[in-house]
């Protein structure tokens, strides 16, 4: 007899056709789809976890049983054993200190649902709370907080909206320069809903500050308050006008002092606030407890991964810049090149086989730059020796110095580099359009 089974291809046809499926289609009766197996799995997974959850649940009632078993009801657990854990009267619980006597009373003479004492608010305190009523300081300084609405008829109308402060009785108002910026009509509305139009007195570039004149008499002027004393933490309120909604309060707390970051061109040394501060808050109030403006709101940044941040103009910066365009209509003293220029950045600075810098695009007539042969197209890569790349970094080099100083540029031309003393002119509105 041979080992071996002998396989007859005859066999094999009659097996097939006796099941009349193949070997791979037998179980197709029994096949499952993807969402089907899923579906069971996830109907697995579901049981494990009641599994789980009912024996959890078998433990902690069995061992609250065991420790009623052990406990006496009719006996009071003294002072010795309410201190010591180990005592023999089994586990005791202390809750809220000093008043565990009376809370474990209270449980074991009722076993009813529990029950969450309500208080009233206190009638006098002395702080330590986040929240405060802020209604007394709302009041006093709201009529002081006014709205300002912009108009420009260049092209076609437009209008924008923000706020100003009041700043005398005889009709001087605080507001911020790109509230006002471009626009051919400004009108000011009261908080008691009276309109006036105003009159641009002076504005501030660099401060983002500017100054109105209304026609009335007696109103009510806001109080500023010292920004040196300004705290983190400390109580801060904003009054302003977001989206025309003229004295919408919000309130907060100051984030941070002395925070510096870049509008536009410029660095500002700000106050940081959590108050929320809209379109339409700025040039508005804000305010310490005591309803004195330490601040007026100049910008907002957001983002999607940040609620916002508030910032505001300290007070102590604000003063002087309104007395000086009260008195002359801009400030004096601050240093001007007469350029106007834009950033070439890295890429461009490769594709076109130039320096990273300052690339001029006009220099005023006037200005010593332009004397000493400066011209559009020159590439500014160097002030008083020290390499800028940027229109701001070329600033703060600039705001290093006073009008009428001395100062160095380093520009290319045309595949070579040259080297200037200016003598820095006095910054007017009338030079607005340079940036350096």
């Amino acid at each position: 007899m041979s080992m071996f089974h002998h396989h007859d291809p005859q066999d094999s046809q009659d097996h097939f056709q006796e099941n009349n499926t193949p070997h791979y289609y037998r179980n197709a009766a029994s096949y499952r789809s993807y969402e089907e197996v899923l579906a069971q799995k996830r109907r697995r997974a579901r049981l494990r976890r009641g599994c789980a959850v009912c024996a959890i649940l078998v433990a902690v009632g069995g061992a609250g049983g065991y420790l009623l078993l052990r406990s006496d009801p009719d006996e009071v657990p003294s002072e010795s054993a309410e201190a010591d854990p180990s005592s023999e009267n089994g586990l005791t619980a202390i809750w809220g200190g000093n008043d565990s006597q009376e809370t474990d009373s209270a449980q074991s003479s009722d076993d009813s649902a529990f029950s969450m004492e309500i208080r009233k608010k206190p009638e006098n305190s002395d702080g330590g709370f986040v929240v405060k009523d802020v209604s007394d300081v709302v009041q006093k300084v709201r009529p002081s907080v006014v709205g300002v609405i912009t108009e420009s008829f260049q092209t076609y109308s437009t209008s924008s909206t923000g706020s100003g402060i009041i700043l005398s009785e005889d009709g001087y108002i605080v507001t911020n320069n790109h509230v006002v910026e471009g626009g051919d009509s400004i009108a000011v509305t009261l908080d008691d809903g009276e309109t006036y139009a105003a009159e641009l007195i002076g504005t501030d570039v660099k401060s983002d500050i500017a100054v109105l004149k209304i026609d009335a008499q007696n109103l009510p002027a806001a109080e500023f308050g010292d920004s040196s004393q300004v705290e983190v933490g400390e109580a801060a309120i904003a009054i302003g006008n977001p989206l025309g909604l003229n004295g919408t309060v919000t309130a907060g707390i100051i984030s941070a002092v002395d925070r510096e970051i870049q509008v536009g061109s410029s660095n500002m040394v700000l106050l940081q606030t959590d108050a929320s501060i809209n379109p339409g808050n700025s040039g508005g109030a804000l305010l310490n407890e005591y309803g004195q403006v330490i601040g007026v709101n100049s910008a907002k940044i957001s983002s999607e991964d940040s609620e916002g941040l508030g910032f505001a103009i300290p007070s102590n910066t604000v003063g002087p810049i309104v007395e000086e365009l009260i008195d002359k209509g801009y400030v004096s003293g601050r240093p001007l090149t007469g350029i106007s220029g834009r950033n070439v950045s890295a890429l461009t600075a490769a594709f076109y086989n130039i320096p990273q810098g300052i690339l001029v695009d006009q220099v005023a007539p006037e200005s010593d730059a332009a004397a000493k042969g400066l011209t559009a197209g020159d590439v500014i890569i160097g002030v008083d020796d020290i390499r800028v790349e940027n229109i701001s970094d070329a600033c703060t080099l600039r705001d290093e110095h006073k009008a009428g100083d001395t100062m160095k540029l380093t520009f290319y031309r045309q595949g070579s580099t040259h080297e200037i003393n200016i003598q820095l002119m006095e910054e007017t509105n009338q030079q607005s359009e340079y940036d350096f």
